[in-house]
Order: C-alpha cells, then structure tokens, then sequence
C-alpha cells in the first residue's frame, strides 16, 4: 500500500532519509554460485541455525500466524536452506514482490540508466510536445530547466505574445487500468494512475496533463504569454528536440521504491523493463518480461501480475522470496548494490518502511535487531510479509521471507513478523 502521503515526493529526501549509505555487504562472503542453486548438502549448520532454527519453529504458532504462513531462513554463502516451514507454499506476497522488480529493472536497465525527458518541435513553428519517456523521477525543477530554454527559442521565432501551443505525448506506456487483482478502490488510494510523464510523483487522476500545464505556466513565466496548454498529440520522432532532461539512475529510483514501498515507481520500472525486453509495456508484456527476466536468473515464482504486490492475484512462497534476496546479497552481482544498501533496503527499527515510528522492532522480542538487519515489507488488509537479510549469531549472512495471508494487518501481526526475522539474527 501507499506509504507516502498524496503530497508531491522528491527524490532528493532520499539519501537525507537512510543512514549512512553504502554496502552493508561489502565485506561478506560472496555466495558460491552466481545463480541460486540447491541445498548445499556439504553444509554443516552451526550450533547458531540449530539453536535460530528450534526458537523460530517454537514462535511459528497458529494462535500467532494463523493457518497461511509460509516461511524460510537460507545461508547466503552456501545456499543451504537452515528453516522452513510450508517454505515452497504460495501466498499473495503484497509489496515484497517489489523486490522482483527491484531485481529486474536493476538486471535489465542497469543501475546507472537515466530517461531522457524531451521537449520537440511540434507540427508548425508555435507548437511544442513534451515527450515521456516513462520516467518516475521526472522533477519540476527539469521541467522549469527545459520551459526555460525552449522559451528562448520561441522567443527567437517571434512568438513572445503569439499563441503557442504545448502538447504532451505519454504514450511510451498505455492509458492506465487495472492490474489483474488489483481492486477497484485502489486507485486512487494506493497508486495514482500510472503514465508516461508525471512530475515529483504527484498524486493526480492525470499526471501529463499537469506536466503540460506546469509547463505552460513556466513557458509565460519566461516570457512567452500566449502560451497554452491543448491536450495530447504524437511528438514525431523526426521532429526537432527543443530541449531534454536525464532523470535520476534507476539505483536511485529502486532505492526510493524500496525504502518507501512507493507503487507508482513499482509500476512503472515494471513496464519499463517490459519495454526494454521488447514485450512492451502492456500489463501482459510486461509480465511476460518480468517472468522471461527470473528465468534467465534460474529464479521461481507462483505467478506474478504486477511489479508493486497490490495485486491479490499474485503468489510467491517464501523459499521463492528468500532466493530473489539471496541473489540480491551476493556481491558478485555489482548491479545489485541497492538491494544490499541501507539507501535502499529498510533498516530495522531506523528507516523506511521499518522505522520505530511505524512501530517496527520497538518491541522486547525484537528490538534487540534494531539497525542489524534490512527487509522489505509488505502489507495489505490481510497480507503481512517481511523478506530481507541479516547477519545470524555465527557471524554469517542469513536471508529470509516470512508470508502471512488471512489475517488482518495489524500492528500486532507486522510485531510478530518482526520477531521472526529477529530471531534470524540471534534474538532468542
């Protein structure tokens, strides 16, 4: 669900909002395998899994958890699976699927890829398109940048007082709709419609049309005062570019999403990485995308119908989940850093979606991890889901998902996930 509020968002707050940045797994062993293999049988679990592996079964209650719980605990060097219960059972997975779409768009895009936002040459001199290329961290200060230098050569055609027309081409992805799965009650109230252009993440029912008419008021701000704002029309892709702007790296994006559980990033790092597969940026490309990305990485899932989790559609088990983390952990993947980075990824009871002020490792049961390991949530009405990474008493890398379906969402339930993933890291 939505963790921001409907106010515009900048990109900006982020590193201001992690602590310290950096890898957090800079100098952790690397995981034997580039992909995900099976059960290292040569593994010998030390006296910590055994004495983690006993209190986690002894803490997985019914009375607690209910009868839709699925979860795993995996050593990250050798692979080797230290826990599990109903581990390959698939359950709605919530907003930690965004940690599939973390992966993917940091696999596919590569984490310094920027959009490139251009202003063009519309079809007759006092027109000018405002051409999307799918960019959630396009920004009004760009915006202002490119009205600004586009105002300058308008002015140099004469057109300071004439009419000129803005349009804007949105069309890199469809007209929004619904995801299957996806209620109806979620728009607007856990994403906003998800098009090409949007500016600082602003929560509207249509996001281009507020690009152009920022746009325009910025065009008579610099002088062009007949300028107006008509709607959308195909920005040819031969015509003149006026002006353009890159947006944040994807690393930078991915941090965002993940840290805050931003959907409207989700979803559209999901089409993007549909576009760039070449399946396009339909909700069926882009899943065939996402789904064709997992396979080449040897990487499972139940099925998946979206990149944000809001989908009650999707499945995912938590030995599923735990291997996209333990992918995500080993450094031999470089493009990988923000699913290993404070930046990113949630800090126990510090940051994000994890924050002591949502109530997240504040307890007595839990607390004890706080700072010590980083996860990605996922919460929805009657979806609880936390899957991340610590180091476990041994002194060695533990991944781990935890699943929760039929339950409400309660503070009280997301405390007891909470205490799961504590135990992981030596909270007996």
């Amino acid at each position: 669900m939505r963790t921001t509020s409907h106010t515009p968002r900048r990109l900006a707050a982020l590193t201001a909002s992690a602590v310290a940045g950096g890898l957090l797994l800079a100098a952790a062993p690397t995981t034997a395998s580039a992909a995900p293999g099976p059960e290292n049988k040569v593994y010998v679990r030390t006296a910590a899994d055994h004495r983690m592996a006993s209190a986690l079964t002894s803490r997985v209650t019914t009375a607690r958890f209910g009868t839709q719980f699925s979860g795993a605990v995996v050593d990250a060097t050798s692979n080797a699976v230290v826990w599990s219960k109903n581990g390959t059972t698939t359950l709605m997975p919530a907003s930690t699927t965004k940690l599939v779409t973390a992966a993917n768009a940091l696999t596919v895009l590569g984490p310094t890829k920027r959009f490139t936002t251009r202003v063009r040459s519309g079809s007759s001199p006092e027109r000018v398109v405002i051409e999307g290329a799918g960019d959630p961290s396009l920004s009004s200060a760009q915006l202002d940048a490119m009205a600004k230098t586009v105002a300058g050569v308008l002015a140099g055609r004469g057109l300071t007082t004439g009419t000129v027309r803005v349009h804007v081409d949105d069309d890199v992805f469809p007209a929004p709709s619904l995801a299957t799965g996806w209620k109806s009650s979620y728009v607007p109230d856990s994403i906003a419609p998800v098009r090409g252009l949007v500016r600082d993440q602003r929560n509207l029912a249509d996001t281009s049309a507020d690009v152009g008419t920022y746009f325009r008021d910025r065009l008579k701000a610099y002088g062009i005062t007949g300028a107006g704002y008509s709607g959308r029309a195909d920005a040819a892709s031969t015509a003149t570019t006026l002006a353009s702007s890159q947006g944040s790296p994807v690393s930078t994006i991915v941090n965002r999403m993940l840290l805050v559980s931003d959907n409207e990033m989700a979803e559209s790092l999901h089409k993007l990485v549909g576009i760039a597969r070449g399946k396009g940026a339909t909700w069926t490309g882009a899943r065939s995308a996402q789904a064709s990305v997992l396979g080449q990485q040897g990487l499972s899932i139940g099925a998946l119908y979206d990149g944000s989790g809001l989908s009650r559609s999707d499945r995912l088990s938590a030995l599923q989940l735990a291997r996209i983390v333990d992918r995500g952990v080993d450094t031999a993947h470089a493009e990988l850093w923000p699913m290993r980075s404070a930046e990113g990824m949630p800090t126990a009871g510090r940051t994000g979606t994890l924050s002591a002020s949502s109530k997240r490792f504040v307890t007595a049961e839990s607390s004890c991890a706080a700072g010590k390991l980083w996860g990605k949530t996922g919460r929805l009405s009657d979806v609880v889901a936390l899957a991340g990474f610590t180091k476990g008493a041994d002194g060695r890398v533990k991944v781990f998902a935890f699943v929760v379906n039929g339950k409400d969402s309660t503070t009280t339930l997301k405390q007891s996930i909470d205490m799961l993933a504590a135990t992981v890291n030596g909270c007996y």
